[in-house]
Order: structure tokens, then C-alpha cells, then sequence
């Protein structure tokens, strides 16, 4: 089963990642030219996030056909999760310990070559 990550949170699908990456943006000011906007999103998919920028000079009362609106539709490309998982922590335990018996096998050798 793929996993999608953002940030340091994995989703089991692409949709549910799009739509994590989307709500970080929501509700942030961007400056576009000379006015500023408020950030919503209207839609995602799998592969792109449709935003929604709004003056923040006009009042909620407009509907997105409005001319102080200006809509974005983006691409993206979700990313394979690259976290660790429980699997790669017994690896990494493992060659620790291993490390571990190595050098108690050397320092117990040596201990016994000197009496």
C-alpha cells in the first residue's frame, strides 16, 4: 500500500495528502500585486488544488464571480512517504547490537590474550 507524506505526516492516499497540503494555505495573506488576499480552497484532487484568493478589503458578503476574487487552480505532485517505519527500526536496533557483541568479543579476546 503507497503512502503519501507532507510535512512529517504520512496519508494512505494521494487525495488525503493534496488536501493536507491545501489546509496549510488556508487562511494565510498573500500579497498579489498591490492588494492582499485571504487563501481558501475550493477543490483538490489527486493531482492539483484549485485556491481561492479573496481581497481582504471586501467584505465576505461576495460570491467567487466577483471581481475582487481571483482563483488559482495549481498542480502537484504528492511525495512517496519516506518515514521510518517499525521495520527499519529493528534494523537500525539490530546493527547496534551487533556493534555492541562485536566489541565485548574483542575487549573479552584481548582480556584473555594478556593473562
Amino acid at each position: 500500500m503507497s503512502s503519501f507524506q507532507v510535512d512529517g505526516v504520512c496519508y494512505s492516499s494521494a487525495l488525503l495528502s493534496v488536501k493536507a497540503m491545501a489546509a496549510r494555505e488556508i487562511g494565510s495573506i498573500r500579497q498579489i500585486g498591490t492588494s492582499q488576499y485571504i487563501v481558501d480552497s475550493s477543490s483538490q484532487s489527486d493531482n492539483s488544488v484549485t485556491y481561492v484568493f479573496r481581497n481582504v478589503s471586501v467584505s465576505s458578503g461576495l460570491t467567487t464571480g466577483d471581481a475582487q476574487y481571483i482563483t488559482s487552480t495549481q498542480s502537484v505532485t504528492p511525495q512517496p512517504c519516506g518515514l521510518l517505519d517499525t521495520a527499519d527500526g529493528l534494523i537500525i536496533a539490530w546493527g547496534i547490537a551487533t556493534a555492541w557483541l562485536v566489541t565485548y568479543g574483542v575487549l573479552f579476546l584481548r582480556r584473555g590474550l594478556h593473562e
